[in-house]
């Protein structure tokens, strides 16, 4: 699993609301498409035909197919961000737990293509990333002198925890909800802010 941050797939977004119908309707055909079948047959005339886009509309914002993929992944995880703005019986939290679980829970179908398409794993190394960055995000907004160790460090071994988390709560389901998944992780994370002198709210 590599340790590299995920990068931006997508060309310089644009204000245009005609791009963004074209980029979700591109997402949207690529979904369809793997829920019918293997990724490695779906072409990109395959995702125009579906979407009803046409082909420079395609290469003005993405190289190939993986990039439409990994685009929709950046804008669940956007989406997922802002969730940490809502209230949670968990207390202050770095990271949606209970909504990515849900949202899992939700995609069941997707999340069963991309694991027979071979994509899973290069997916969930582009989660670590995601969750990485978002982690960091927030716990450098901590109060507090910036303790020795590295904010991106600590925000990574954070997002590794929780993956994992993730991947043995898939298997077992009936032992715990998302919300008490949510409340275990964010106490996990607290110990281990403080552990690296962060002053982490309760």
């Amino acid at each position: 699993m590599s340790n590299n941050s995920p990068s931006i797939v997508r060309k310089a977004a644009s204000a245009d609301p005609r791009v963004s119908r074209s980029t979700q309707a591109l997402g949207a055909a690529l979904v369809e498409l793997m829920l019918e079948e293997s990724f490695g047959d779906i072409t990109v005339q395959r995702i125009l035909d579906r979407a009803g886009v046409g082909r420079s509309t395609f290469y003005a914002h993405f190289r190939n197919k993986h990039d439409v993929l990994h685009s929709s992944y950046e804008q669940m995880f956007a989406w997922l961000e802002k969730a940490l703005d809502q209230p949670s019986p968990a207390g202050v939290r770095i990271v949606p737990v209970a909504e990515f679980l849900l949202h899992i829970v939700d995609a069941r179908r997707m999340v069963d293509a991309l694991r027979s398409s071979g994509q899973l794993e290069e997916i969930s190394d582009l989660g670590v990333g995601f969750l990485a960055q978002m982690i960091e995000r927030r716990i450098r907004a901590l109060p507090g002198t910036p303790p020795p160790v590295p904010a991106a460090l600590v925000a990574r071994m954070l997002a590794g925890a929780l993956m994992e988390m993730i991947k043995w709560w898939d298997d077992h389901q009936s032992t715990a909800t998302p919300a008490q998944m949510d409340t275990t992780f964010q106490a996990l994370a607290r110990t281990l802010l403080r552990r690296a002198s962060y002053e982490a709210v309760d």
